[in-house]
């Protein structure tokens, strides 16, 4: 292999080895920082839980007064069947956003290593 050659997969090989340190910084510092804000998500979601808990009762037993039991959790239960729906559907759309966005950044990134391997090569 001609002296340049080496040089180029010298450089290549030195900035790869680089690059994979502070993607392992950035990996652990990012895993470290999700820990805590799955475990602080969870601890809200169990107290906003338990805030609507007391909110249904509340207002089962208001429409209890009104309609007959039944009824009255009848109605709550196709409200939030509805409210759930539109949720979901909320919910679908911003995950196909971000998948096609996320697939947008591979292919940009790949692009741009391709190029760099590109110019590399050329000297």
């Amino acid at each position: 292999m001609p002296e340049s050659a080496e040089n180029v997969v010298a450089v290549v090989v030195e900035e790869a080895m680089g690059v994979r340190e502070e993607l392992g910084d950035a990996v652990a510092e990012a895993v470290d920082g999700t820990r805590g804000g799955v475990s602080a998500l969870a601890a809200g979601g169990a107290c906003g839980l338990l805030a609507v808990l007391t909110a249904h009762t509340a207002l089962r037993d208001r429409l209890a007064r009104t309609w007959s039991p039944e009824l009255a959790a009848g109605a709550l239960a196709l409200t939030y069947a509805g409210g759930a729906t539109a949720l979901v559907r909320y919910g679908r759309t911003r995950l196909r956003r971000a998948r096609e966005a996320s697939r947008e950044a591979v292919e940009v990134s790949r692009e741009a290593v391709a190029r760099t391997v590109d110019e590399i090569a050329r000297g």
